[in-house]
């Protein structure tokens, strides 16, 4: 399925300098709610490779929704299997039917979007967290609650190896080329292991000490590593030079998302505060905001659009028809008017 060229949403030409980005958010200011069924809250974002569908972790379903020519997103459906809190959903890199989700069912567990049924189960040794697959889409790389990495062969259907960290395991992004991950750990550290051995690389020294990097994105030149962190800060580092280029500390709360928009100019960060902070990633001058009436869990760019995904928290005070309390996912970007 493809999605028609809009000149209202794709404006790559017209982004040349912070003021230009205002500017364009100026008349594109509006957030569109997708109501998702039967979810308390949702958990975890990440759209498929080509943009036409969006993925969400939530109770215990992944929730699909599809984005089609008319820009709009629409829920799909929840599908059911996992028997506990779906924390991680990641996309396949090359084909956008494949997706897989992660539990605290200690199971990882894949899906092909034209089914309602997940295709395969791996049972893992303890919860798991975040995942995420090699750019050859052979491999998913996952972290689990005992603060272990494991790589699992989708081919063979089976865990290949874990390794076991003395700190904390949160996000995990694999790098483009599928040599390395990166993986985001208490003590202020990011450590980057070998793929497919797992084998230590070297440990980025990100934030302070008593701090825990919660969320990574690359850009997408693969030039830079932005890792949000429990101190409230992001920082940026250059992977060549293995050096922080600026630090955004505009958060008063631990930085939980972060996500990097299809061009790299713009990096959207997600936490407690209640608005979403958009930088122009090269100087780290703020864009914009985005107004929020609670903490926000998830942030992620359309990876051809300037739209903005995001989930927070349930709203107490917006009540749907049958007075229950609205949640869904909204995507930020529409026409004001």
């Amino acid at each position: 399925m493809g999605i028609k060229e809009s000149n209202k949403l794709s404006v790559d030409a017209s982004f040349k300098t912070p003021q230009s980005c205002r500017d364009f958010f100026k008349t594109k200011s509006r957030a569109r709610l997708t109501p998702v069924e039967d979810v308390s809250y949702v958990r975890y974002l990440v759209w498929n490779c080509d943009g036409t569908s969006l993925l969400s972790g939530s109770d215990k379903f992944v929730s699909t929704f599809s984005f089609d020519s008319s820009s709009k997103v629409r829920f799909r459906s929840n599908l059911a299997g996992h028997e506990d809190n779906v924390d991680g959903v990641a996309a396949a890199k090359t084909n956008p039917s494949l997706f897989a989700s992660c539990s605290a069912d200690k199971t990882i567990r894949t899906w092909d979007a034209r089914s309602t049924r997940y295709s395969s189960k791996v049972t893992t040794k303890d919860a798991n967290l975040y995942l995420s697959y090699t750019p050859d889409d052979n491999y998913i790389i996952f972290a689990d609650k005992g603060d272990s990495v494991g790589l699992l062969d989708l081919r063979a259907n089976a865990v290949l190896d874990t390794v076991a960290f003395k700190e904390e395991t949160n996000e995990i992004v694999v790098h483009p080329n599928g040599k390395y991950a990166f993986v985001g750990m208490s003590g202020g550290k990011v450590d980057i292991i070998n793929l497919p051995n797992l084998t230590h690389v070297k440990t980025i020294k990100a934030h302070p000490y008593l701090s825990s990097c919660q969320s990574l994105s690359l850009s997408p030149d693969q030039k830079y590593l932005a890792v949000g962190a429990s101190d409230a800060c992001c920082s940026i580092w250059d992977l060549e030079e293995m050096i922080c280029v600026r630090t955004l500390q505009r958060m008063d709360y631990p930085v939980r998302s972060v996500s990097y928009s299809h061009c790299g100019n713009l990096l959207a960060m997600g936490s407690e505060d209640h608005f979403i902070d958009v930088a122009w990633a090269s100087t780290g001058e703020k864009c914009l905001d985005v107004s929020l009436p609670t903490e926000c869990y998830c942030v992620a760019w359309h990876p051809r659009f300037y739209l903005l995904a995001f989930a927070h928290a349930p709203d107490r005070e917006s009540r749907d028809h049958r007075g229950n309390v609205s949640t869904g996912i909204k995507v930020y970007g529409y026409p004001s008017s």
